[in-house]
């Protein structure tokens, strides 16, 4: 009887937990700890808020978890290397409503490269021109769930992938695209406020 007892006072405090840290402000409850927020610059050309227990991934552990060349430009990851996001940016302008073509494009050649992955679609995102898709993928111990963000500014595009363990992902993924909507462009010399 008191074991039960013991794992109901537990789930109540994981919810209380849940429901107090709610928000990028006040912080996030996930996979069993709270997670804070700060405003980052990145590449020199926008801002995001990022979790502060992330830090910038070493090049040797990059070099082995993103093999391929065509790595992100700057890639960040929690102190044991579960969670990682990475980051693009192309000086490159896009038609305006091409953005979601594009993308489309990228979940079908990771797709076709890997056809054994379980995709999840393309969506959205509200008030941004921007597009989502997310996939499962295997790794050497556990699955993986992968999200990949393009994001059109006036002259470029932000690209942005993130990943965590399968088991975390409904913890993780609203958290990430709150983090997304977050991404503003570096005011340059000269801009005139929109």
């Amino acid at each position: 009887m008191e074991a039960y007892l013991d794992e109901e006072i537990l789930k109540k405090r994981e919810e209380l937990k849940k429901r107090k840290y709610s928000n990028l402000e006040s912080g996030y409850y996930v996979a069993g700890r709270v997670i804070h927020f700060n405003e980052e610059k990145i590449l020199e050309s926008f801002f995001i808020h990022l979790p502060d227990n992330m830090g910038i991934m070493p090049d040797e552990v990059a070099k082995i978890k993103y093999p391929s060349e065509f790595r992100p430009q700057i890639i960040l990851t929690t102190i044991n290397l579960s969670v990682n996001m990475g980051f693009n940016l192309f000086e490159r302008q896009i038609p305006k409503g091409e953005m979601e073509a594009m993308v489309r494009r990228m979940a079908s050649a990771i797709e076709r490269e890997h056809p054994d992955y379980r995709f999840y679609g393309c969506r959205e995102m509200e008030k941004m021109e921007g597009y989502w898709f997310a996939f499962r993928s295997h790794a050497m111990d556990s699955d993986l769930y992968n999200m990949m963000f393009a994001l059109k500014f006036e002259k470029s595009i932000v690209l942005v992938n993130f990943n965590c363990p399968y088991k975390d992902y409904k913890q993780w993924q609203k958290v990430v695209i709150l983090m997304w909507k977050t991404i503003r462009p570096v005011e340059k010399k000269g801009d005139v406020l929109r």
